[in-house]
């Protein structure tokens, strides 16, 4: 029976390592994209561990889902192929063997893969969504807890600003604090106190001043301008911080479609009308086609691959992911026309998966023997062995031992190069199209509720480019340096390149030279293209989402402390004419608590690096027996920051390059506030290029290792390493951002341990 079933388990052998091997690669570089994507989205500072893990798993389900039906048809095409360069099936037939014990073996594999994914999307899928919700709340719950930062301005209370300049953010303690609060009439009070406290209860929170002083300004257009000042020794202020509605949402969540089990989601098509019954609808039969996409895969990818004469891997490769895009691009066609109400909703849902299943079906019985893909006049066999004569003869010709780096490069260094360009662009245009459209199918609620247009769309996902790009490259330079030496190793190039003196330091020479180019180019668009664009995605993808879009930097209030604390500047900022628009300042006593002065004007302009001039000024002095409101058309003010320190900048550091981040923590070390997360985020940048050149030196000598014996399994093998790397980078990180590590540690040991790890495989490869 053994012998019988040889062919079936060769088959089985034979794609399963493919398969594998897609499904770890492809879920890894999604995964940790997707993971840091939501930290930034969903996590502003620093967050309990338990948050993040919480999050990474919940992220899990929803990219396997994904990346599953894709591994099944990679595994398939790719095995199916690598059979047919090599005659494999040809001989098969040629021996009596049906294509019926070729076929079956692969739609076993997706029945198990359709298994594993109908189980995902019905229990799992939905699982997830009510776990990211709920890490956002609690998250969200959390930084309300303690929703200051120490030295920052915080307006996440609505008509409030609020600064603290010393506490306690665990224990909920201030010290110094200042709060400007607008009210409906438009007069401001201003709040200064000695320390603080906030008293949270499940439906509101209570701000408990100590020793304050609260000034009440009239407003513009008052009759009376009288100014009310008030010097407490105890204030309490009772404030909405929507606590008790995320309370709600978390102790009765809304009913989403999106989040609810296969049972309930059933009942609620059931019980529905109209929009909402289309909607219900278009979710249920989407579960389920997506659900038996491994299946269709399986049989589409099966039945072309079979009838395929020519084609290796690499080709495999190129027909999965274009099959794979077209599938999920009329997914999406089917989804929008479903939602639309253009089709009924079982139409919309099934449409791509009925139309590919039908494709793979008319292949099949297509009566022809052969789908020709092109000619190749030589064999591999043949072309192998000349090409290693003719590179042995030219080693020995050009190659010298003593003058190997002298000799860069020769023809076999620029034919390495050449086969890692390739793979790279090949690599990375296909892990961005993946990434793409992963990131329209996550959208594409949103899309459809909101109606966001073609352009819309396809402007964020350009500009959209620059990020995944430089997050894309580490993990597209693997996948090229593994095809690469795998390939020398397997035609016996490197035992030609060995055998004429060269050591396995000059053939990893050219790799590693690609690798240092790559990271230059990195390097180039992190600082000089990704700042501006991810300013413009951000806006676009909020507008996506129904969001209302952030101003860009530069056009909204600002807030700023001066250098010795002594002073608060409230402004607008006009960058063309370097001038303040609309200038509050507010000046403190040498404490720095109770306020002395406040200042205002239409105009604010440096005369020198220190001096100050405010046009059409009105201020009000604080610190005499009775209040005295004064104005002048020109007021000068002395030891005023520099207009540098007034300039605009974003909160977010991808959307800074490195040196707008080092000038910004600077700015902020000087008025003494916190930028631990930030100097992390800053060598984080700094370090980004140097993941590359530490994926070629894990890639590189772990192709020429597994290589000559299998490349899936040099791929698994380095996959697997770079998830390490990512994770225990992950980790130091995190030691970083809570403080228990410096900055510089905290990123760069990771970058140390790993390219020592390469080193040490390049020194133990075998010559």
């Amino acid at each position: 029976m053994a012998k019988r079933r040889l062919i079936e388990r060769y088959v089985l052998k034979t794609i399963l390592p493919y398969g594998i091997a897609a499904l770890v690669l492809v879920t890894a570089i999604l995964f940790v994209q997707q993971v840091g994507r939501y930290f930034e989205t969903i996590f502003h500072g620093v967050m309990p561990a338990g948050f993040i893990y919480s999050l990474a798993l919940a992220l899990l389900p929803t990219v396997l889902v994904f990346t599953l039906p894709m591994a099944v048809l990679c595994g398939t095409i790719i095995g199916l192929s690598r059979m047919s360069s090599d005659s494999e099936l040809v001989a098969m037939r040629a021996a009596g063997i049906s294509t019926w014990r070729t076929f079956w073996p692969a739609l076993a594999i997706g029945v198990l893969a359709t298994a594993a994914t109908m189980y995902l999307n019905l229990q799992e899928v939905p699982r997830s969504q009510r776990q990211l919700r709920s890490v956002a709340l609690r998250s969200a719950l959390y930084k309300l807890d303690s929703p200051v930062e120490p030295r920052t301005f915080t307006t996440d209370f609505p008509g409030k600003v609020i600064y603290v300049r010393d506490g306690d953010k665990p224990k909920g303690q201030w010290g110094r604090v200042f709060i400007q609060s607008q009210q409906q009439d438009q007069s401001v009070n201003l709040i200064t106190a000695r320390a603080g406290r906030i008293d949270t209860s499940a439906d509101q929170s209570e701000l408990v001043l100590q020793d304050a002083m609260q000034t009440t300004v009239p407003p513009p257009n008052a009759k009376d301008q009288s100014y009310v000042v008030e010097h407490l020794d105890l204030l309490r202020i009772v404030f909405n911080t929507g606590r008790k509605s995320i309370l709600d949402k978390l102790q009765k969540p809304d009913r989403n479609s999106d989040e609810m089990s296969f049972r309930d989601l059933r009942k609620y098509v059931a019980q529905t009308t109209g929009a909402e019954h289309r909607e219900a609808s278009m979710v249920l039969h989407k579960r389920l086609s997506l659900a038996f996409a491994p299946f269709v895969f399986s049989f589409f990818g099966s039945a072309l691959a079979l009838r395929m004469r020519r084609g290796g891997r690499g080709f495999g490769v190129l027909v999965s992911f274009a099959i794979m895009l077209l599938y999920y691009l009329l997914t999406i066609g089917g989804d929008q026309a479903g939602r639309a109400g253009t089709v009924p909703p079982v139409v919309g849902a099934w449409f791509a998966t009925a139309l590919i299943l039908t494709v793979g079906f008319l292949i099949l019985v297509f009566r022809q023997r052969d789908i020709r893909l092109w000619f190749r006049p030589r064999s591999v066999a043949a072309t192998s062995v000349e090409d290693v004569a003719e590179k042995k003869e030219a080693l020995t010709r050009h190659f010298s031992p003593r003058l190997w780096i002298a000799s860069f490069p020769t023809l076999l260094d620029l034919g390495i190069v050449r086969t890692m360009i390739i793979s790279f662009v090949v690599g990375f245009v296909a892990l961005v199209l993946i990434f793409d459209v992963f990131t329209t199918f996550e959208l594409w609620r949103f899309i459809s509720s909101n109606r966001a247009s073609v352009k819309l769309v396809a402007e964020y996902l350009f500009y959209l480019l620059p990020l995944i790009s430089v997050e894309l490259f580490p993990g597209s330079v693997l996948v090229a340096a593994l095809m690469t030496y795998a390939l020398i190793a397997r035609r016996r190039e490197a035992v030609a390149w060995w055998a004429t003196g060269q050591s396995v330091y000059r053939l990893m020479l050219p790799g590693l030279v690609f690798a240092m180019a790559i990271a230059g180019g990195a390097w180039f668009i992190q600082e000089r293209v990704m700042p501006r664009s991810n300013i413009i995605q951000d806006s676009l993808r909020a507008r996506i989402r129904g969001n209302i879009a952030q101003l860009a930097a530069g056009t909204e209030r600002r807030w700023l402390v001066s250098t010795d604390g002594s002073r608060i500047y409230s402004y607008d900022f006009d960058e063309a004419r370097q001038v303040l628009l609309k200038p509050a300042i507010y000046e403190f006593d040498l404490q720095q608590i109770e306020l002395k002065r406040v200042i205002k004007g239409e105009e604010g302009k440096w005369l020198s690096s220190k001096e100050f001039e405010i046009s059409k000024a009105e201020w009000i002095n604080l610190n005499q027996a009775k209040v005295a409101r004064e104005s002048a058309e020109q007021l000068k003010i002395s030891n005023v920051d520099p207009p540098t320190a007034f300039r605009p900048t974003v909160d977010r550091p991808s959307q800074m390059n490195a040196s707008g981040l080092r000038s910004y923590i600077h700015a902020l070390k000087a008025r003494g506030a916190e930028t631990v997360t930030l100097a992390v985020a800053l060598q984080r940048k700094y370090a980004a290029p140097f993941s590359v050149i530490v994926m070629a030196l894990i890639g590189m000598p772990l192709a020429v290792s597994f290589g000559r014996k299998s490349t899936v399994v040099a791929l698994c093998s380095a996959v697997v390493v770079s998830l390490a790397f990512w994770l225990v980078s992950a980790g130091f990180q995190q030691l970083g951002e809570h403080s228990l590590l410096p900055p510089e540690p905290a990123v760069w040991t990771p970058i140390v341990i790993f390219a020592c790890s390469g080193l040490y495989f390049i020194s133990r490869v075998r010559t």
